[in-house]
């Protein structure tokens, strides 16, 4: 390791030393940075820092992970576990599940309000108004059974964790364990706009309302160094104009609260601020993506930069 890294600061000299440095230019420190970098994706799993990811949630704000999932896979960065709650565990449990990113894109160009319920309907509509029945969300556990059939977290290619509330309690429920599809249902299932799911003797509503960003759930799965990204709400959009836009909107108020909490328990915080998208605008969910994409570039040298120093002992005695 030490003899290659002084000949690679060798030739850096030797290179920027010639006028074709100038176009474009490159610095000893950014060639030393690249190596060092590619040197580290190099390290066995068991020799690095074990690297966690968490994905708050946000509604269709939270699509914005998959463009943060597609920078960090191409830059190689490695995640060994994950957590995500209600968008982001629909959005965490595929990629887990060994789903890429560019399958999440197409997947995210077919989900509608029927892919979530089937209560969203004229019938559903009656029921609704004069039945004082909240719409079930069970199509969306029939939408995980389509894409990843009847997987169970111990068959995730990457460790996953979500969290629900236990709406007769206030409990928060840890699924890392049995089935994934109806606990990541459960997470992402909005109070007052779905019906609580019926789980083990539990009533279970959306995981933003206990824990709005799982940095400890992923602490807890065994990660060193904790990446967080978050989708913040936008209070600057539209005043909410129905009574589930108020319940949402009351939830996002909790969910900046926990997201300040959980932040200071990362190591590295990606900023998704997805502007004008409400929670259930499921036609702007790559208008989020792209977000994500955006956002994880711009953070993507410090982030390197930061895991390098977290990790350098590891790199320099390979």
């Amino acid at each position: 390791m030490k003899i290659r890294l002084a000949l690679l600061l060798l030739l850096s000299v030797a290179v920027c030393s010639t006028p074709l440095c100038a176009l474009p230019p490159v610095t000893e420190d950014g060639i030393l940075r690249n190596f060092l970098w590619e040197e580290f994706i190099d390290l066995p799993q068991h020799k690095r820092p074990q690297i966690g990811l968490a994905l708050s949630a946000g509604g269709v704000r939270g699509f914005a992970h998959v463009g943060v999932l597609e920078v960090l896979h191409n830059a190689g960065v490695p995640i060994d576990m994950m957590a995500g709650t209600s968008m982001g565990a629909v959005v965490g449990s595929l990629y887990a599940a060994g789903l890429p990113t560019d399958q999440l894109w197409e997947i995210g160009n077919h989900i509608k309000m029927d892919t979530i319920t089937p209560d969203f309907n004229l019938i559903g509509a009656f029921k609704l108004l004069f039945l004082q029945k909240l719409p079930s969300s069970q199509n969306l556990q029939n939408f995980f059974h389509q894409q990843i059939g009847h997987m169970r977290f111990e068959d995730l290619a990457i460790p996953f964790a979500t969290a629900a509330m236990d709406v007769k309690t206030g409990e928060q429920v840890v699924f890392d364990s049995g089935p994934v599809d109806i606990a990541v249902r459960a997470s992402m299932n909005l109070p007052g706009v779905f019906d609580p799911v019926s789980y083990r003797h539990r009533y279970l509503v959306d995981g933003a309302v206990v824990n709005y960003l799982p940095v400890n759930l992923v602490k807890q799965k065994g990660a060193d160094y904790i990446i967080a990204s978050v989708t913040p709400p936008d209070y600057a959009s539209q005043a909410p104009q129905t009574v589930a836009a108020y319940l949402l909107r009351v939830g996002d108020v909790r969910g900046a609260a926990m997201i300040e909490e959980s932040s200071q328990k990362a190591n590295f915080v990606i900023q998704n601020r997805v502007l004008g998208v409400s929670t259930l605008e499921l036609d702007k969910l790559h208008q989020a993506g792209e977000v994500g994409i955006r956002s994880a570039n711009a953070n993507l040298e410090a982030l390197k930069e930061d895991i390098l120093l977290f990790a350098i002992d590891d790199v320099l005695k390979n």
